[in-house]
C-alpha cells in the first residue's frame, strides 16, 4: 500500500500548530534574556552614579557606554521577529 500524501501546506503567515509551540519558545526566552540585561544595565547605571558621585568620571563614563550597549541590545532583540519554523510532518502509515 502507498504511503499517503503530506497534508498541504497551509497559507503563508497563517500560523499552524507545528509553528505555535516553536514561537511560544522563541518569545520567552527573548523576554528572560531581555530581563537579565536590563537587571545588568539596572546594576551597572547605579554602580555609575556611585563612581560620579565619587569623583570617578572615567569608570563612570564606562559603564553609563555598557548601559547603552545593552540598550541596543535589547532593542535589537524586541524589534527582530524570528522566522517561523515547522517540525517535518511525520507520515502516517496504515
Amino acid at each position: 500500500m502507498p504511503d499517503e500524501p503530506p497534508p498541504p501546506r497551509p497559507l503563508p503567515g497563517v500560523p499552524i500548530f507545528e509553528t505555535e509551540e516553536g514561537m511560544r519558545t522563541a518569545l520567552v526566552t527573548r523576554i528572560i534574556i531581555a530581563v537579565t540585561v536590563i537587571l545588568g544595565q539596572l546594576w551597572a547605571l547605579t554602580v555609575a552614579l556611585e563612581a560620579y558621585l565619587s569623583d570617578r568620571p572615567a569608570e563612570a563614563w564606562w559603564l553609563a557606554l555598557f548601559s547603552i550597549v545593552s540598550f541596543a541590545i535589547v532593542a535589537a532583540l524586541v524589534s527582530i521577529e524570528p522566522a517561523a519554523r515547522s517540525r517535518p510532518r511525520m507520515r502516517s502509515r496504515r
